[in-house]
C-alpha cells in the first residue's frame, strides 16, 4: 500500500496553473498533472474561506454538519465574534490571545461538531498513522501542548491554553509540535519574521525531512499558505507567485532517485482551498460599505457584546458576509436595504423549511429546499420555486435535470452555510470585482479576494498522481468528496 501526501496550496487557481504549465513555467506541477489524473472543475465549500473549507475537507461534510460557519462568525452562546485570525486590525481589536485561542484550541476541540469525524480520527481507528503540517483543521486522538514563543506570550499576557488535539505527526509552525524523530534542525523559517513556521518553507522543509528519513505517516496533509498571502496583494503576478510554490515541489521530487520514483512510493493529491477574484481600484465603487447601507440601524460594535437595543451584528468574510438580526422584523428591513445595491450578488436566508434567495441586481426571488424531483449532477434532489436565474440554474423540463452555471453546487453549499447555526442569519455575497467593507475588516482594493459562491472564488484544480487505479473516481469533484476517496486509497 502506498502512502498518501496531500498538498493543499492556498488560492490555487486552474487558469493560472494551466497557463503556467502550457508555458513551461511549472515543471513539478506539470509532471504531476501529466503522470496523474487532472480536473479543472473541483468545487470548494461556501464560504470560500480557509476555516470552513478545511473543516469540510477533513470531515467530508458541509458546514451544516461540521458547524464551522466561516472564518469570521458570531457565537451566540459566548455572545462574541469569532475570528480565526483574519486581518491584523480585527485580531488586535478582538485581542490576539482570544483569536489564538479560537484558532488553535476552540475551533477543533469545541466548535467543530462531535457528530462528525475527521479523516485523521477515522484513519487512526483503522490503525493508520497520520500527519498534519500546518493545516488549521487537525482534530484527532492525541493531545499536544501549546508552546507559544516568548514574544507572543508577552503580547498575550502569558495566557494559558488548553491542550490541542492532533494526529501522530502534528505541527502548527513552532506554536504546537509533536515529537519529530529524527529531530528537525532549527531554521530561520520558524522565526517571527516568517510567521513562526506557518509558511511554505517550513512545511516543505519538514516534509523533505520526513521523506529523507523514511518517516512519513501513512497519510500526511501539508498546508502551503504563501500563495494566498501574496496573491491577495499582487493578483496580477499570480504566475510568478505560483512558480515559487513549484520550486518547492521540485525540491520534494528531488528527494527521490527520479521524479518517477516518487510516484512509485507515494500517491500525491494536490489541490487548493478556493480561488481569488480581482477587486477594483476605487474604494467608493468597489467597496460595498455595509454600515452605509444599514445607516440608522444599531450595529453591534466590532468585538463588542450585543446590547439589548442592538439590531444586528456583522461578520465580514471579505466577499461574503453573515448578518445576524437580533430583533423581530429587523431581518425584512435588512434585506430591503441590501436589495438596493446592485453590487450585491446573492442575499440568502432561511424561510421556514425553505431557503429564500434574492439579489441586488436580478429581479424576483427564488426559494428552494432539499428533496424533490429535480436532480443535480451530484444526485441530490431539490424543489425549486421562483426565478432560477438568480442562482444561474438551468433546468431541463424533459428529465428534471438541474445544472449549475456561475455558482457550482450552489444549493447544497448555501444550505450548508445557512444551517451551520440555529439562529437567524443572512448570507450575502458580492459580485466579481467587489468586496464588503465594514468596521476593522480587511479589504483588498486592486488586489485579490475571496469568500463568495461565484465560480471564480469556488473552482479549484485537482491532481491525483501515483494512484495505481487510473479509473477517474469523479466526474464533478468537490472537496467534500476527497475524504471518502482517501479512506478508500488507504483501506
Amino acid at each position: 500500500m502506498k502512502k498518501v501526501i496531500f498538498l493543499m496550496i492556498d488560492s490555487l487557481m486552474p487558469e493560472v496553473l494551466e497557463d503556467g504549465i502550457d508555458r513551461g513555467m511549472l515543471p513539478a506541477l506539470a509532471f504531476f498533472k501529466e503522470k496523474g489524473m487532472y480536473w479543472n472543475n473541483c468545487t470548494s465549500v461556501f464560504p470560500t474561506m480557509t476555516a470552513s473549507v478545511d473543516c469540510s475537507l477533513v470531515t467530508g461534510e458541509y458546514p451544516d454538519k461540521h458547524k464551522i460557519p466561516a472564518l469570521v462568525w458570531y457565537d451566540p452562546d459566548k455572545r462574541k465574534l469569532v475570528n480565526y485570525t483574519n486581518g491584523s486590525l480585527p485580531v488586535l481589536k478582538l485581542g490576539l490571545g482570544q483569536c489564538i485561542d479560537d484558532a488553535l484550541c476552540q475551533m477543533n476541540d469545541r466548535h467543530l461538531s462531535r457528530n462528525v469525524s475527521t479523516l485523521y480520527e477515522e484513519l487512526a481507528l483503522k490503525g493508520k498513522t497520520t500527519g498534519s503540517i500546518n493545516l488549521i483543521a487537525h482534530r484527532s486522538l492525541k493531545k499536544y501542548k501549546v508552546n507559544l514563543p516568548f514574544l507572543v506570550k508577552l503580547v498575550t499576557g502569558f495566557r494559558s491554553y488548553d491542550d490541542v488535539s492532533g494526529p501522530d505527526l502534528f505541527t502548527l509552525g513552532s506554536l504546537v509540535r509533536s515529537n519529530i524523530q529524527p529531530k528537525l534542525p532549527w531554521g530561520f523559517d520558524e522565526t517571527v519574521f516568517k510567521h513562526y513556521g506557518i509558511n511554505d518553507d517550513f512545511a516543505i522543509r519538514l516534509l523533505n525531512h520526513l521523506i529523507t528519513h523514511d518517516t512519513t505517516p501513512d497519510f500526511t496533509m501539508v498546508y502551503l499558505p504563501d500563495n494566498d498571502h501574496q496573491v491577495h496583494i499582487h493578483p496580477r503576478k499570480a504566475m510568478a507567485i505560483l512558480q515559487k510554490v513549484d520550486k518547492r515541489l521540485q525540491s520534494v521530487l528531488n528527494q527521490f532517485s527520479s521524479w518517477e520514483h516518487a510516484l512509485e512510493k507515494y500517491v500525491f493529491i494536490i489541490t487548493g482551498d478556493h480561488g481569488q477574484t480581482l477587486i477594483g481600484k476605487s474604494e467608493e465603487q468597489h467597496n460595498i460599505k455595509l454600515e452605509d447601507l444599514l445607516l440608522g440601524m444599531r450595529i453591534t460594535p466590532y468585538g463588542g457584546t450585543p446590547a439589548p437595543e442592538d439590531d444586528l451584528l456583522i461578520a465580514n468574510n471579505e466577499r461574503m458576509t453573515y448578518l445576524y438580526p437580533f430583533k423581530h422584523g429587523v431581518e425584512a428591513e435588512i434585506i430591503h436595504r441590501l436589495k438596493q445595491d446592485i453590487r450585491i450578488d446573492i442575499i440568502a436566508y432561511r424561510d421556514g423549511e425553505w431557503i429564500s434567495v434574492c439579489s441586488g441586481e436580478k429581479e424576483g426571488r427564488l426559494r428552494f429546499r432539499r428533496k424533490g424531483k429535480l436532480k443535480d449532477v451530484y444526485g441530490a434532489g431539490w424543489t425549486i420555486e421562483g426565478n432560477p436565474g438568480i442562482l444561474d440554474l438551468q433546468i431541463s423540463g424533459n428529465d428534471d435535470a438541474l445544472s449549475y452555471g456561475d455558482f457550482p453546487d450552489v444549493l447544497a453549499r448555501l444550505n450548508g452555510a445557512l444551517y451551520s447555526q440555529d439562529i437567524p442569519m443572512i448570507a450575502i455575497t458580492a459580485k466579481p470585482g467587489y468586496e464588503f467593507k465594514s468596521a476593522f475588516a480587511p479589504t483588498h482594493l486592486n488586489g485579490g479576494s475571496h469568500g463568495s459562491l461565484h465560480r471564480k472564488d469556488s473552482t479549484i484544480p485537482l491532481i491525483i498522481a501515483g494512484s495505481e487505479d487510473q479509473t477517474r473516481p469523479f466526474e464533478h469533484p468537490r472537496l467534500i468528496d476527497l475524504k471518502p476517496y482517501i479512506l478508500q486509497l488507504l483501506n
